[in-house]
């Protein structure tokens, strides 16, 4: 069964929630079997249990509980021996989630965390007619820019909601990956059943625009306005003018003016059809630096760094975009085009492919030498070994400059393992610079924790002890460890938010995958991978 329920929040409090870690409206519903002689508090605060009760069942809404860990416990008392038996678990809450926890008539415990409603949620989606002629319409369009013009009206319109399968078809009749991850983007807000918009994820056929989707949506607040790229129509209109403008200083006021105006958003390709009006390189150069924040998909701006012909004006836009907008990256200056080009003849030369590897491992250790991931990715492919690429590639990310284009490199290994091990690398690189990868529980310590949670008799003291044991940051685990774990459990929605609150735990994450095993559900699986995909450390 589906553990993803809706529930109906107050579009009034959405500014607040994003003001203050607090989550208004009904963020928890405990619902209890048995409503005779019991005590229910959350974080220590007591609840009145004869209020909802519905035959055999309690059910109890709580709000205004801040994110994070709170504390339940229910007590029932037996009046013949005046014996008293408390359940206790903990759980998290999380902004746009709301919890539901089931407290079973056996003293086991559900906890099912349940994605929020939208505006949208309960709107009524287009109608098959009407939908239909829509679709006609953009069918009947020769031109890709016709069909994506007319698709994007109808996201825009604010009458309009649709369908998490009406919005497939539509993307469907859109080629081009970066326009499908824009208009996608576009159709959230009138998404009626957002609870199945993951389906849309599969429309994209690179990782990072999945990636990108999954953070947009987990970012976006109804009632706020995103940052869209230009509609297709409006840039048209807005090229054409400028490209009939002379002289050239005419075309830079109107590009600078472009760029400099706050309301404007364009995608990296817009941008380069832009900044290709001018030809001086100077010029192009002022642009591109100006482009950069109205930028909505800065992971493809190397198609603007391209605009440039000369690696000192590459890197001098790389040296911007470091020193303005990526806070802790690498400031260094790469490698000017004549010394790239004398280190790759040389290497290139060399033989057999042992002397090449001692070659390019010694290039990417030298700490003087820095490189853009266009030349690293040169370097790499002289060799031809899966295992070498991979070994230079880790190598090589102390050294590169412009690491937001560091995924082009994934493109090298024909191995999902090999992107994965690499995609691994970079995280942890990323996420804990200057220390060393963090251990799993030796197997000693991890046997007895096993033993200690296996031997506990009570359902809810599993899930408790289960909880309490992921959140420990000190704790540490492979996904095989965690999955033995978390299969001491058996409801699936238990096994669902256990195996979420693991990730943090896990030290092989390119192995997560593997506990998409034990969730029978193929709505819970795709749950669990977004959730992973969207993780932050």
């Amino acid at each position: 069964m589906k553990q993803v329920s809706i529930f109906l929040i107050s579009i009034l409090t959405l500014l607040s929630v994003a003001a203050h870690p607090y989550i208004n409206g009904d963020a928890v519903t405990i619902s209890v079997s048995g409503n005779r002689n019991l005590q229910v508090s959350v974080d220590g605060r007591d609840f009145n249990v004869s209020n909802g009760a519905v035959g055999t069942k309690t059910t109890i809404a709580v709000n205004n509980l801040a994110e994070g860990q709170h504390t339940l416990k229910v007590t029932r008392t037996d009046l013949n021996s005046m014996r008293s038996v408390s359940i206790t678990a903990t759980f998290n809450l999380r902004n746009n989630y709301e919890m539901l926890i089931n407290v079973n008539s056996n003293g086991s415990l559900e906890l099912i965390e349940n994605i929020k409603s939208g505006l949208s949620d309960n709107q009524a989606a287009m109608a098959s007619a009407e939908f239909n002629i829509l679709l006609r319409n953009v069918k009947v369009q020769r031109a890709a820019s016709g069909r994506r013009t007319v698709i994007s009206n109808a996201f825009n319109n604010t009458s309009k909601y649709f369908t998490t399968d009406q919005v497939l078809q539509l993307l469907q009749l859109v080629t081009a990956e970066n326009f499908r991850l824009q208009l996608a983007k576009l159709s959230y807000r009138a998404i009626t059943d957002r609870s199945n918009f993951f389906q849309v994820y599969d429309l994209l056929r690179s990782q990072a625009g999945k990636n990108e989707l999954v953070a947009y949506v987990n970012d976006y607040n109804d009632g706020v306005i995103p940052d869209i790229s230009s509609s297709d129509a409006a840039f048209n209109t807005l090229y054409q003018t400028i490209q009939q403008q002379w002289p050239v200083s005419t075309q830079m006021n109107s590009l600078t003016n472009a760029f400099n105006n706050t309301a404007n958003h364009f995608t990296s390709h817009q941008a380069s059809q832009l900044i290709q009006l001018i030809t001086a390189e100077t010029n192009r150069l002022q642009l591109a630096k100006l482009s950069y924040p109205s930028i909505t998909d800065p992971a493809n701006f190397i198609e603007v760094f391209n605009l440039l012909n000369s690696q000192s004006s590459k890197n001098e836009l790389t040296a911007y975009i470091n020193d303005n907008y990526n806070s802790g990256s690498n400031s260094n200056n790469a490698m000017n085009d004549a010394s790239f080009t004398t280190l790759y003849q040389a290497i290139h030369q060399q033989w057999p492919v042992s002397n090449q590897m001692n070659s390019l491992t010694n290039a990417f250790n030298n700490t003087a030498n820095y490189f853009t991931v266009y030349q690293v990715s040169q370097l790499i492919q002289i060799v031809s070994a899966e295992a070498n690429r991979l070994q230079l590639a880790k190598l090589s990310y102390r050294s590169v400059v412009d690491r937001a284009n560091f995924s082009q490199l994934y493109d090298l290994f024909s191995n999902q393992a090999s992107k994965n091990e690499l995609i691994a690398f970079v995280n942890n690189t990323t996420n804990n610079p200057g220390t060393n990868v963090n251990m799993p529980m030796a197997d000693a310590a991890y046997t007895a924790l096993y033993q200690s949670i296996q031997g506990q008799f009570f359902p809810n003291e599993k899930l408790n002890s289960l909880t309490t044991t992921f959140n420990n940051t000190s704790n540490y685990f492979t996904t095989a460890q965690a999955k033995k774990l978390i299969q001491l459990v058996s409801f699936e929605s238990n096994r669902l938010l256990l195996a979420k609150l693991s990730y943090r735990t896990v030290v092989d994450r390119a192995n997560f995958n593997q506990l998409y095993d034990i969730l029978s559900n193929e709505a819970n699986r795709n749950e669990l991978d977004a959730y992973a995909k969207a993780y932050k450390d």
